[in-house]
């Protein structure tokens, strides 16, 4: 894979990924559109890649860098104001250590050395004061409003029915979207997790779900 020869894609979202038939290659996806990718020795923390509502917080907040079973992203966004604030609310403000090291850490939050908790997101009036001419207009574009990565599996059995597998689907999303890089599980990891066990794949069935409008 990608990583195991040092290239970042940079730009991973639903329509770079295709998927294999279901019924010949069970769990087999191939990605597409190479054209931001690069040797992970030539990114440069600050440099912004990808597509907002898809990037990794610490592309957002200029760190160095190396969801659709709802049928809708979680946190769809047109600017990264409310990106990073749809991602706060359900899962929590990146730790301080994180955000000591962001180039643009204080382009969204306010900090103070003397507070227990030294970073503490910016309001909404608070972002347009300190960032001139953005116009910025908070809104409200969630499909779905989750206050934790836990209530997915609630949503899932009420959209799909219970099924076998969707606690440990959670559970490899929460890691995935994990707001510390390096907690965050790699994709050797992702294919070793146990919610892709062949037994439990063809058990857990492909299906359509219409996005609301």
């Amino acid at each position: 894979h990608l990583s195991s020869v040092g290239i970042v894609h940079a730009d991973l979202k639903p329509g770079n990924i295709m998927v294999v038939n279901r019924h010949e290659s069970p769990i087999k996806v191939k990605l597409i559109d190479f054209g931001l990718a690069c040797p992970a020795s030539a990114v440069i923390p600050g440099d912004f890649v990808g597509t907002v509502g898809y990037c990794a917080p610490e592309v957002m907040l200029g760190l160095p860098y190396n969801e659709l079973a709802t049928g809708v992203p979680l946190y769809p966004s047109e600017n990264d104001y409310d990106y990073l604030k749809f991602i706060i609310e359900t899962q929590g403000q990146p730790p301080d250590h994180v955000l000591d090291s962001g180039v643009y850490t204080e382009n969204y939050f306010i900090g103070d050395k003397y507070k227990q908790q030294r970073w503490t997101f910016k309001t909404e009036e608070q972002y347009k004061d300190s960032v001139p001419g953005t116009g910025h207009e908070s809104l409200e574009t969630r499909y779905i409003i989750l206050t934790r990565l836990d209530d997915l599996e609630q949503l899932m059995m009420f959209r799909r029915g219970p099924e076998a597998g969707q606690r440990l689907f959670v559970s490899l999303i929460k890691q995935m979207l994990a707001l510390d890089a390096h907690q965050r599980i790699t994709p050797s990891q992702v294919l070793r997790h146990p919610f892709f066990s062949p037994g439990l794949s063809k058990r857990f069935p492909c299906i359509n779900i219409e996005r609301p409008y």
